[in-house]
């Protein structure tokens, strides 16, 4: 499922003052899967473990378009300009059930940087989009070069 303008105005300047700031807290990752390019990343949840202060605003805007039963996963990622590709992958590889599990990806910003399917399908990078789709489904960022950043938000969930 892909949803475009997911978000009402409101709700996306307030997620965009949140996370789109200086004072928001980045964290370097060396890479993104396996051997592939660092990127910057905030967990919010994980674990059924709240992860950080930002967690609840950002839950809150969020719980209002998204009906889920539990939360596994929810990150913030930036992309640095790179156009860096990571490697195909799906996003509960740690033993949890993926059959049972969703994915859904929210793009917080516009660039010439993607979400690419195994099968080829390619999903562009518009801001306030989400699209959605089984965690068992193999997938890969293809980072932009036109933007200095590229932010999503990436949620693993039980409907």
């Amino acid at each position: 499922m892909i949803k475009d303008d997911f978000l009402s105005l409101q709700d996306l300047n307030q997620l965009e003052s949140i996370i789109d700031n200086p004072h928001w807290p980045w964290f370097f990752q060396e890479e993104q899967t396996c051997d592939d390019d660092p990127f910057f990343s905030h967990i919010l949840y994980c674990n059924d473990i709240s992860q950080s202060q930002f967690y609840r605003p950002v839950i809150d805007i969020f719980s209002k378009y998204i009906s889920w039963t539990s939360i596994y996963r929810l990150y913030v990622n930036l992309c640095p300009k790179t156009g860096s590709i990571s490697n195909f992958h799906t996003d509960a590889n740690d033993g949890h059930n993926e059959e049972v599990m969703t994915t859904a990806i929210f793009y917080l910003n516009t660039n010439n940087g993607y979400t690419e399917f195994e099968d080829g399908k390619i999903v562009e990078s518009v801001k306030n989009r989400l699209i959605e789709f089984p965690a068992s489904y193999k997938h890969r960022a293809i980072g932009q070069t036109d933007k200095d950043k590229r932010i999503v938000l990436n949620f693993n969930y039980i409907k």
